[in-house]
């Protein structure tokens, strides 16, 4: 029988097809019709598949898709995607589905719907190689991500508990490492509240909110830590009304960004309990933690020990490494379970107009997510010698 790597690289132009499919029906987070159109597309394909489905029905985005494969005894995995984008209705217009040699463009390739396209192609290549999963098998996928999973954590966080280790199908990073860890994500609005007087006549009867966010920039962005990692940056803001009017009210954004969870403790505190230089200027300030860090816990790290084990076995070489964006893996990480990230496509240019993910390199990873899923790796996978072997 053909090795699992050499499997997965002939099922080609059945992923280009498929990924065709769910690249061309766009999905823009908060728009439920465009979710819902795609959601019945990718029922359809997984129950032709054999995968069984179950939908969660959601009123302000699209609906989620949980489906499931393989015996229910044991935890089990859950495989995390997601099939919202940050790409509007329209722009497949001006940005097709192409292929250009090895590298596949459009509109959420890489963010992520080669991710759901590979987990799929995981489980047919396991079937066409006479395998099953240990344990049972649940691909959730969700609609709200790339905003801040509002409508699905709840359901992430169930699931995950519900299974023994978590696989996200994130994309891995530029040149394809494996993400064990990820920043936590928070995000702030600060409003200043002044007041205004005429700036020709009365300067001094006005109470600036926009010398008070000046003021408060400098501050917040010093909570940040090298060391680390931690950082803390203003990112938008606006004030004022006219040019003669000493500002009454102004509004600031902060992202905030840490590799462990006491970081946003004493981030957080400090944001609040900012004193204003100018006591007739008053603060608000809204929101905080949005995602956990995924942390490199004991139970992430023997994870990815199997996972190593599972990238020799194919004779594959990737890293791990820590990146600063978050994703719905640090909602279960954080629970403490085990959970690994960038299992998805080899790709890059998410959110940017080069969007793409690289095919072989893909199809390699479709094939690591199947030997990991079947447990054991399977000896004599590789495709070259070792050096001791080359060496006799």
């Amino acid at each position: 029988m053909v090795g699992m790597l050499a499997h997965a690289r002939q099922l080609q132009e059945q992923y280009l097809q498929t990924l065709r499919q769910l690249v061309e029906i766009e999905t823009p987070s908060g728009d439920k019709p465009a979710g819902d159109r795609f959601v019945g597309v990718l029922t359809g394909l997984l129950e032709e598949q054999g995968w069984t489905v179950r939908l969660h029905r959601r009123d302000e985005v699209g609906d989620i898709i949980e489906a499931t494969w393989g015996p229910a005894a044991g935890g089990g995995t859950l495989l995390l995607t997601h099939y919202d984008t940050v790409w509007p209705v329209g722009t497949l217009q001006h940005m097709p589905f192409t292929q250009e040699g090895d590298t596949v463009y459009g509109p959420g390739t890489d963010d992520m719907k080669a991710g759901i396209a590979s987990a799929m192609f995981a489980l047919r290549l396991l079937r066409e190689q006479g395998r099953e999963p240990t344990g049972l098998v649940t691909l959730l996928v969700t609609s709200d991500e790339e905003s801040g999973s509002l409508h699905s954590r709840e359901l992430i966080e169930e699931l995950g508990r519900a299974h023994e280790r978590v696989l996200v199908l994130e994309s891995g990073r530029d040149d394809g490492a494996i993400k064990v860890g990820r920043k936590g994500v928070g995000h702030y609005r600060v409003t200043f509240r002044g007041r205004s007087s005429h700036a020709g006549n009365e300067p001094k009867a006005g109470a600036s909110a926009l010398r008070e966010l000046a003021h408060f920039l400098l501050y917040a962005e010093e909570l940040g830590d090298d060391e680390l990692q931690t950082s803390v940056n203003l990112t938008v803001a606006s004030g004022g009304t006219v040019i003669n009017v000493i500002s009454e009210e102004a509004r600031a954004e902060i992202d905030v960004r840490v590799l462990r969870a006491s970081e946003f403790a004493r981030v957080d505190e400090a944001l609040r309990s900012y004193t204003p230089r100018d006591s007739r200027v008053k603060v608000e300030i809204e929101g905080g933690e949005n995602r956990p860090p995924l942390e490199r816990t004991p139970r992430n790290e023997k994870l990815w020990q199997e996972v190593q084990e599972h990238l020799r076995s194919l004779d594959l070489d990737l890293p791990g490494v820590v990146v600063g964006g978050g994703s719905d893996g640090n909602f279960t990480s954080a629970l403490g379970i085990p959970t690994i990230d960038g299992l998805g496509p080899a790709g890059a240019g998410a959110h940017a107009r080069n969007e793409h993910i690289r095919l072989q390199e893909t199809l390699d990873r479709v094939a690591l997510l199947a030997s990991i899923l079947a447990g054991q790796p399977n000896a004599g996978e590789r495709l070259r010698p070792s050096l001791e072997e080359q060496q006799h």
